[in-house]
């Protein structure tokens, strides 16, 4: 007998209802007000900071980065300063696709990000953004990709001209790619639940996060680098690819029984970037923290060093993600030593440098503790420690915004405010809030020679020519559930990402790791089934070791390094 899906799971990344909302008033988004009439709803906060890797991981998983060890596209090499790309296997607790699987349901899962390489799983698996190429084995079973391949055409994971968007035709390139991609996981998913229906599945689209990083400007007349005359051309392009994954879920959804439980989730919500840009290590170079080795603000070294960043960024303004592709293959080495010599990394002379920044990450601006003992060069003494991220927080206040005198950067946490568990001590031992409305600010790379210049920079308000972010992330994404057990019209309050994993269990009638960080969303079931059906703790889920195995080779790593570099998550 065919199976039917007891659970499905849209996930939309990046979705947030500051645009959803409006657009709704308007008699936009159909399927999603529908299932909002016949379900719950609410905010949905990601984890911190919100960016897609940990934040999916913790949905997939319910815990926070502590506890799976994942917490950016990058991770420091273990006794060193390198940064090496995280994909699944940096993953080291386990996901609620295999709980699943241990309780007797199968479940199939496409594009979620931070899947590759794909779990062995009882049912199916396609991996997401961190596949390295569409020759890679993103596919599980392997038998099935044969199969989709002959049903759908080749697999498409890159959009190829986001790089380069400096023209019109460019632009538009890029958005008739963008609905490619969407067609082509719309039609995955329709014939996936067709033909390989599973308990559980989950479906996730990634152009609203695309989009809403490179178009926001162009429907945000209040936005800074807002271009009049572009707005005819590119105002609605935001709203497009909501409606055309609005339509997207409402194919899945009427396929399904109304027995089937629905859920919509985004894993972080979006927002304008704003006219602030602070240059960290150009900061802590100026405090004294940070020192570069004496011949990297020489006139020669800095000539090259300019020479450098003017081809790296013409290489990456002009040529398109087929053509850097190519390069990535041919020179990986290369690739990254480029990379690393154009955010300054290399120029930093450990032995003297207490506290540092990784600026080849656009997000989030994180500063690390060059910790004696932990680091190779490492000189500050553990009993130096608190003094000096309390000094790096006071200074950080210090930075304020000429116009109202207000600080720039509202808050700061320490490592162990927001991380716990096994593997909290690996990520960043200072995260400052971007995110936040009242504490928005972007970063740029810090070079030697720049360091007299001012560490915080108010932007012009003009057009850029430049293809770059006018959007980025928020804390609060979208939840939206129907299911016979959950209530009807109803609006949920305090929901957290980590929250939809045990809550998929308990709707399933599995117990609930007691080492999952979030808790069932009581509030959002109908008072009825709780009373027949209460919350059951069942045994830690635990984690898979300390180890942090390589999961990439160097080829795919500078794959993976140039699609990052595309979508604008590398400087």
């Amino acid at each position: 007998m065919k199976t039917v899906p007891k659970a499905v799971v849209i996930g939309l990344d990046s979705a947030t209802w500051t645009v959803i909302r409006p657009w709704m008033a308007e008699g936009s988004m159909p399927n999603l007000a529908r299932l909002m009439k016949d379900g719950v709803s609410g905010s949905l906060d990601s984890v911190l900071p919100p960016i897609t890797p940990p934040a999916w991981t913790s949905f997939m998983t319910g815990k926070n980065p502590g506890k799976h060890g994942i917490f950016h596209f990058v991770e420091t090499e273990h006794g060193g300063y390198a940064m090496n790309y995280a994909n699944a296997t940096s993953r080291r607790s386990p996901t609620v696709w295999k709980l699943l699987n241990n309780a007797g349901y199968s479940v199939g899962t496409m594009n979620i990000p931070f899947t590759y390489p794909p779990e062995p799983l009882n049912g199916f698996q396609i991996s997401g953004m961190d596949t390295p190429s569409e020759s890679s084995p993103f596919i599980h079973p392997p038998e099935l990709r044969d199969e989709l391949f002959t049903h759908l055409g080749e697999i498409q994971l890159d959009l190829r001209f986001l790089g380069a968007m400096t023209t019109d035709e460019r632009r538009y390139q890029v958005l008739a790619e963008m609905e490619q991609l969407d067609q082509q996981w719309t039609k995955a998913a329709l014939y996936l639940l067709e033909n390989h229906p599973q308990d559980v599945m989950m479906f996730v689209f990634m152009s609203i996060d695309t989009v809403q990083h490179y178009f926001w400007q162009h429907m945000d007349k209040n936005h800074f680098i807002h271009d009049p005359e572009l707005a005819p051309k590119f105002g609605d392009a935001v709203r497009k690819v909501y409606e055309r994954l609005d339509a997207a879920a409402g194919q899945i959804i009427d396929r399904l029984p109304p027995e089937t439980a629905v859920f919509v989730v985004s894993d972080h919500g979006g927002g304008p970037v704003v006219d602030r840009t602070i240059f960290l290590n150009r900061y802590l170079a100026q405090l004294g923290l940070l020192h570069y080795h004496e011949k990297a603000a020489s006139g020669l070294r800095t000539l090259a060093n300019k020479l450098l960043r003017l081809g790296f960024s013409l290489a990456r303004g002009t040529l398109s993600s087929r053509q850097k592709s190519r390069l990535a293959l041919l020179f990986p080495k290369m690739l990254q030593k480029t990379e690393m010599a154009y955010s300054s990394f290399t120029s930093i002379d450990w032995s003297r440098t207490k506290a540092y920044c990784s600026e080849v990450l656009a997000s989030p601006p994180s500063i690390w503790i060059n910790l004696k003992g932990l680091k190779p060069e490492g000189i500050v003494e553990p009993a130096d420690y608190d003094a000096l991220v309390n000094l790096i927080i006071a200074k950080l206040a210090e930075l304020k915004d000429p116009r109202d005198g207000q600080p720039v950067i509202k808050r700061v946490y320490r490592r162990d405010e927001i991380f716990h568990g096994p593997f909290a001590n690996e990520g960043a031992d200072l995260v400052l809030d971007w995110w936040s409305e009242n504490s928005l600010f972007s970063t740029q790379p810090s070079f030697p020679e720049d360091t007299d210049k001012p560490a915080l920079v108010i932007r012009e308000h003009k057009p850029t020519a430049s293809s770059e972010w006018g959007g980025t992330h928020r804390l609060q994404g979208i939840i939206v559930a129907r299911a016979p057990a959950l209530k009807t019209g109803a609006e949920i309050e305090n929901s957290h990402l980590i929250d939809v994993a045990p809550t998929i269990l308990h709707l399933l009638g599995v117990s609930v790791p007691e080492d999952m960080d979030g808790t069932v969303l009581t509030d959002a079931f109908r008072p009825e089934f709780l009373a027949q059906n209460s919350v059951q703790s069942g045994a830690a889920s635990g984690t898979s070791g300390a180890d942090r195995p390589s999961g990439y080779t160097d080829e795919e790593s500078a794959k993976v390094e140039e699609r990052l570099q595309a979508l604008g998550y590398l400087e």
